[in-house]
């Protein structure tokens, strides 16, 4: 794999706080980027357990060829694996903040650690 044709795609939504209706708040989600290239593989079982001990989940990784300047704020949104359409979108938490990564061989990518959002498959108050 080269690092300019990264396997995958994805949106970055940015979750915001917003005011309704009898002062009331909830968060939505805002979306930055679209059809971002990506690479997203499984955590391993020593970095799911690097986290767990600072209170933490992970399940997934994805890497990026550019700090997008993620945070604990943002939405992963899987759209495309190896050109295929992702349906349903299944939508993934940033649980940290992208770190350059070498072990790609072929330069840095930066990793971003992320949790499944479990029975969620939408955007849709997110």
């Amino acid at each position: 794999m080269l690092l300019d044709s990264l396997p995958h795609k994805c949106s970055i939504r940015r979750k915001q706080r917003q005011k309704v209706a009898l002062g009331g708040s909830k968060d939505v989600s805002i979306e930055e980027l679209s059809d971002v290239s990506c690479w997203e593989q499984q955590a391993s079982a020593s970095e799911i357990r690097d986290y767990e001990k600072r209170g933490v989940s992970i399940s997934r990784k994805v890497y990026f060829t550019e700090d997008l300047q993620l945070t604990e704020r943002h939405v992963i949104v899987m759209t495309e694996r190896n050109g295929k359409a992702v349906a349903p979108q299944e939508l993934m938490d940033v649980m940290s903040e992208p770190r350059p990564d070498a072990s790609a061989g072929l330069g840095v990518l930066y990793r971003v650690m992320v949790n499944t959002v479990p029975g969620v498959s939408t955007v849709e108050g997110r």
